[in-house]
């Protein structure tokens, strides 16, 4: 059975001023749906100023006065496990749908929302699915999970559209999935374009784990580089038993490079930033967003300062009106939370579901939301550049990457710095594919 969620109690992020514009970087809009996604955002914009109310639990809401039956929504994301957990994510989608039933649902009906916690098992992240089948759920959002390869077949089969946070494999080849986030190719190709454009880097490094997907990030920051007529200048890999960068950073000051793309998962990233802080402190570093929460930011501390970061969305402490909405929904509906990137993703995918929803003519079901989804071309999400949902890349393993927008941003005092102008890693991308 769906796991029941429970936000975890931390300190919320301090805040800094930001005045990045969320700007469009592909393709121009295409009027006729231009309405609809301009809804959905202004939907979730506008909670800031909707009367209190009591917290929404992730399981049932009422239905619509004028009783028509709720839309059923399915968040599958490892929520707890053993070694990780995303709860952050699982409140995000809480605030989201409770913030869209406040301002009246989808279509003059309140969303139901369900939240299942995969535990990064396959064999659950499936059964979650099976149960989003028999619910008969519009659409599933997928958080971070390494368990998701169980959900996607099972959610291809029956034609139920998963809105995901990409890691797996799946993800990215599966017809059914649309990434919120360009995921791996898109953050490590913006990473390594972002240390250039911020330091001027000439010669640029990758630290990554002796594994094919960390030293595929590292290929896609050499993609990015190679867009700039440049190339990556070495690969330092290192096992997955290494406990110690000391090493790896001596082989960097060795090479003489001057910025260093970090390929590591979030706890061995803040390891190898210690590690630059004491052996190489001129050497700037960047590496995927999600991997430097603001909780290790202040676990590593001083060392951190000046790491670059690449994302798909703003940094969540922006005061752009998007992610003031962002963070005033979290505090009013999810007070014990902490606001996080990962969450703007899974808040991003409310509003594409409200979009793709409203945009509809007939019956809102899950057939109807496939195949209106592909239809949206300009979502106005408020929490970064608009999302184009026409025209998946259809590179090898990643044919379903839609979103190449990248905002790049830097830690400054212990906290993440104001935005720098979004760009698209659209070329670097399809040229490394």
């Amino acid at each position: 059975m769906p796991n029941r969620v429970m936000p975890n109690r931390v300190m919320p992020n301090r805040v800094m001023p930001n005045r990045v514009m969320p700007t469009r970087t592909n393709r121009p809009a295409r009027s006729r749906r231009l309405a609809a996604v301009a809804l959905a955002a202004s939907t979730l914009i506008s909670i800031a100023a909707c009367s209190a109310e009591d917290e929404v639990a992730s399981a049932a809401q009422p239905a619509a006065s004028s009783g028509a039956a709720p839309l059923k929504l399915v968040g599958i994301l490892t929520v707890s496990a053993p070694s990780v957990g995303f709860p952050d994510q699982a409140a995000a989608i809480e605030a989201a749908v409770a913030a869209v039933n406040d301002a009246g649902g989808i279509a003059g009906r309140k969303v139901e929302l369900t939240v299942c916690n995969d535990q990064a098992d396959p064999n659950v992240s499936a059964k979650c699915a099976q149960d989003a089948v028999a619910q008969g759920a519009i659409a599933v959002i997928g958080g971070l999970s390494v368990g998701g390869s169980g959900m996607v077949p099972v959610l291809e089969q029956a034609g139920i559209p998963l809105l995901s946070h990409p890691i797996n494999p799946l993800e990215f080849t599966s017809p059914n999935s649309w990434p919120i986030p360009g995921g791996t190719p898109v953050s490590f190709s913006g990473a390594a374009i972002g240390l250039v454009k911020t330091y001027g880097c000439k010669k640029v490094d990758a630290i990554t784990q002796s594994l094919p997907s960390s030293i595929a990030s590292a290929d896609f920051a050499d993609a990015g580089l190679k867009s700039l007529g440049m190339k990556l200048n070495a690969k330092i890999a290192v096992p997955t038993t290494n406990a110690d960068y000391g090493a790896p950073v001596a082989q960097v000051v060795s090479n003489g490079a001057d910025c260093v793309v970090i390929a590591l998962p979030p706890g061995e990233a803040g390891k190898a930033i210690a590690a630059l802080g004491a052996g190489a402190p001129g050497v700037k570093a960047g590496l995927a967003a999600a991997s430097l929460t603001q909780a290790l930011i202040e676990q590593v501390g001083k060392p951190a300062e000046g790491v670059l970061l690449s994302d798909s969305f703003l940094p969540v402490n922006s005061d752009e009106p998007g992610m003031v909405a962002f963070r005033d929904a979290m505090k009013k509906y999810k007070p014990d939370a902490n606001p996080t990137s990962a969450g703007v993703v899974a808040w991003s995918a409310v509003a594409v579901v409200k979009a793709a929803a409203e945009a509809i003519q007939g019956p809102i079901d899950a057939k109807a939301m496939q195949q209106t989804l592909g239809t949206l071309d300009a979502v106005e999400t408020g929490v970064g550049p608009a999302i184009d949902l026409t025209t998946p890349l259809g590179i090898k393993d990643f044919s379903r990457i839609l979103n190449t927008n990248v905002v790049t941003y830097t830690v400054k005092d212990g906290t993440y710095g104001p935005a720098a102008e979004p760009f698209s890693v659209l070329d670097a991308v399809k040229a490394d594919g």
